[in-house]
């Protein structure tokens, strides 16, 4: 929401400044036609999109990725590279070139303040300041602001080049101060010294680096460790490549790393195959293990339960299946192959196409929105259109550094060319290709940019990354830009009065009204949520009206509300009071009617009218069958769902269905071989129908293969006698 209002006002400001220079002034870039064509099939895929609210507005809680926020992450990118660029402008304004660049430098700085601040606080997290507010160990794997270890680690090494750079930069621009560098009057380039004591500015921007590398270290985040180490890697090679005079480089890395070094070696990286051998503990253990080499080893501890009970399962198993699922997604139709299932719906494809091995995790019954990797997650949702404009992007923006690094090296030779034949500095190398000012900071952006690619591979951007993204290309056109590499402009003349200027702020003023009321509108629904769950539900209703009276169009509101009033209604009932009751049982299925016109494809939302149609069912029994009509519906939508299979033959097993009830539990316990509660239901229904020995075989099943030391089911067949 924050997003969205900066961009409305930028976007405003903007506009009122080409009413006033009665001219369209857009910069022409390297990737304007990538993002056309990114933009065109994010657009396809939302007009056709199996929820069309989901795919413009984002996935409810998680609207990143929804076209409305594409839209803003473009609009963010032209005003960046357009409004911060001295191409198209008068002879004055490209004379104020550094000024220009210097903008996107301070902007960096503040980024980098801000990124400060959230690391001071995963510090902070990690000594356990806020532990009692999460259910997760937030002292093991720190998220700080961002709410997950693994978004808190992309954010920190995307930005970790740019630290180093400032250092870099900061160092060399002190010592062409010390040595009276002019370029190029001087006569004498000079033997440049990396001299001690550092500069300070050195130390602050040093200091940042390695607390960005520390706090990545928190988050015991593989995919982050993997990203820093590619971003860190390109980023001194690079620089290394392009200068001759490594003193000026060198020393500085050499200090940085073995700074970062002595951090893993105190702190370890949560890598079995480095901490066994590189770090204190690893090392104490390499001793300890020789000293009890003799000992007798102890027995393992016996198993209590199912593994996936003692422990939660590996995310690499995890991510397997959610990735087949997005391929299997992809594959179902010619027209997803194209432009997909439509933007941000990789919720319902995920239902959809799970593989049943899916069940056999920890996190078997969780919801799932996004592909855990952003590339499958755009060929699911957008197809090859979506994904091949995206990679398009990806490889114009290399492509254009690639050929920005040979140009410069070019430049750099021709220089050196035209200095050695003026003989104006003596025999003195020429080190760096890239402007000494901003050459550093290009290819430390491009370096964490990098990272970006790497660690959407094994998870999915949010907001901050996705800002990134774009406008990381952004300032590296205009730190690049100068008069030999002027980035054309689009130009279009406007004959417009004045006045079009109020009209203009007058409607950004009403369009960032209408975003804080969204906001507002969420409020109410989170505090009408934990109401509900605390069974305070007539004043939860209260505050579902008025989230739904600020936005009546969001189907998750009308969604909590059918819940809520159909809670109250069914407390009516009990209270004998059937007319009131009836009444809001009524209200209640209006309510889920409209959340299901809008998204029909929620299994969620289907769920939900199944829960309606239950719990009243207890006072209007024909009610039953309209549960099972939605659950089955439901069914259809998340066929590999075991819990569906197993709710369905209870409501079977309600209307005196037994057997179909008894095919469903097994059709359930097929897809979760491990499912306790269906096999202890598969065990009563047999136990109804008179068939002690078939109960008992479902007994012994769960127990010879899947707990033997389930505490429930050996007694029971102790009574039956085993």
């Amino acid at each position: 929401m924050v997003t969205y209002a900066i961009t409305i006002i930028i976007a405003s400001a903007w506009l009122i400044k080409m009413v006033s220079d009665r001219q369209v002034r857009i910069v022409k870039t390297p990737l304007d036609v990538p993002i056309a064509l990114f933009v065109a099939s994010q657009l396809v895929s939302s007009v056709f999109s199996i929820d069309p609210h989901v795919s413009w507005l984002g996935y409810y809680s998680r609207f990143n990725g929804g076209m409305w926020s594409v839209i803003s992450y473009v609009v963010l990118y032209y005003a960046c590279v357009t409004n911060f660029s001295t191409s198209g402008s008068n002879e004055a304004q490209r004379e104020d070139r550094g000024s220009k660049s210097s903008i996107i430098y301070l902007l960096l700085r503040v980024i980098l303040g801000t990124a400060s601040v959230v690391a001071l606080y995963g510090v902070a997290e990690h000594f356990g300041i806020d532990k009692h507010l999460w259910v997760q160990d937030v002292q093991d794997r720190v998220f700080s602001t961002l709410g997950q270890p693994n978004w808190l680690a992309a954010y920190l090494i995307a930005l970790f080049p740019i630290a180093m750079a400032l250092a870099l930069q900061t160092q060399i621009t002190k010592l062409k101060t010390q040595n009276n560098i002019k370029v190029p009057n001087s006569k004498q380039f000079g033997s440049l010294n990396f001299e001690f004591p550092l500069d300070l500015g050195f130390w602050i921007w040093s200091f940042i680096s390695v607390l960005f590398f520390l706090v990545l270290l928190f988050t015991r985040s593989r995919s982050g460790l993997l990203g820093i180490t590619v971003a860190d890697v390109l980023f001194w090679v690079v620089m290394y490549l392009s200068t001759k005079d490594v003193k000026r480089i060198l020393p500085a890395g050499i200090l940085l790393h073995v700074l970062f070094v002595v951090i893993v070696f105190f702190n370890g990286t949560s890598i079995s195959q480095i901490d066994n051998h590189f770090t204190l503990s690893g090392i104490q253990n390499i001793f300890a293990s020789h000293t009890a080499s003799k000992a007798p080893t102890p027995a393992p501890p016996a198993s209590t339960g199912p593994q996936l009970e003692e422990g939660g399962t590996e995310s690499g198993t995890i991510r397997k299946y959610v990735w087949q699922a997005a391929v299997f997604a992809w594959q179902s139709s010619v027209k997803t192959v194209l432009i997909g299932t439509g933007t941000e719906t990789f919720t319902f494809d995920f239902y959809r196409f799970r593989p049943a091995g899916h069940n056999l995790t920890s996190e078997w019954d969780f919801l799932y929105n996004k592909a855990h990797n952003e590339y499958l997650n755009y060929l699911a949702t957008t197809g090859l259109f979506g994904l091949g404009s995206y990679l398009f992007f990806i490889g114009a923006f290399i492509v254009w550094f690639i050929k920005s690094q040979i140009l410069s090296t070019k430049s750099k030779i021709n220089l050196k060319t035209q200095i050695q034949n003026s003989k104006q500095f003596g025999n003195s190398e020429f080190g760096f290709p890239l402007d000494l000012e901003f050459g550093i900071l290009e290819l430390a952006l491009f370096a964490g940019w990098i990272s970006i690619l790497i660690t959407n591979f094994f998870g999915f951007s949010v907001v901050i990354m996705q800002l990134l993204l774009f406008l990381i290309p952004a300032m590296a056109f205009v730190i690049s830009e100068s008069e030999s590499k002027m980035l054309r402009v689009y130009v279009v003349k406007l004959a417009v009065p004045s006045w079009i200027s109020w009209l203009v702020a007058i409607s950004g003023i009403l369009l960032v009204v209408r975003v804080g009321s969204y906001w507002y509108a969420d409020k109410l629904y989170a505090t009408a949520y934990r109401l509900a769950r605390s069974g305070q539900y007539a004043q939860a209703e209260n505050y579902d009206l008025q989230s739904i009276a600020i936005n009546s169009n969001e189907p998750v509101y009308h969604d909590e509300l059918a819940t809520t009033i159909a809670t109250i209604a069914v407390s009516l009932f009990d209270q004998q009071n059937a007319t009131l009751g009836g009444q809001l049982a009524n209200r209640a299925l209006k309510e889920n009617d409209l959340t299901l016109m809008t998204s029909p494809q929620n299994v969620n939302f289907w769920k939900t009218r199944t829960k309606i149609f239950y719990s009243l069912s207890a006072y209007v029994p024909k009610l039953n069958t309209d549960a099972i009509n939605a659950l089955t519906q439901a069914s259809a939508l998340s066929p590999n769902d075991p819990k569906i299979y197993y709710n369905l033959a209870i409501l079977y097993g309600r209307q005196g269905d037994n057997q179909k009830a008894i095919s469903l539990l097994q059709k359930s316990i097929s897809l979760k071989r491990d499912y306790h509660d269906a096999y202890y239901a598969l065990y009563i229904f047999y136990i109804d129908l008179k068939q002690p020995d078939l109960a008992k075989g479902v007994l012994q099943d769960y127990v010879s293969h899947i707990d033997a030391k389930d505490q429930q089911f050996t007694e029971l067949l102790g009574k039956m006698g085993q």
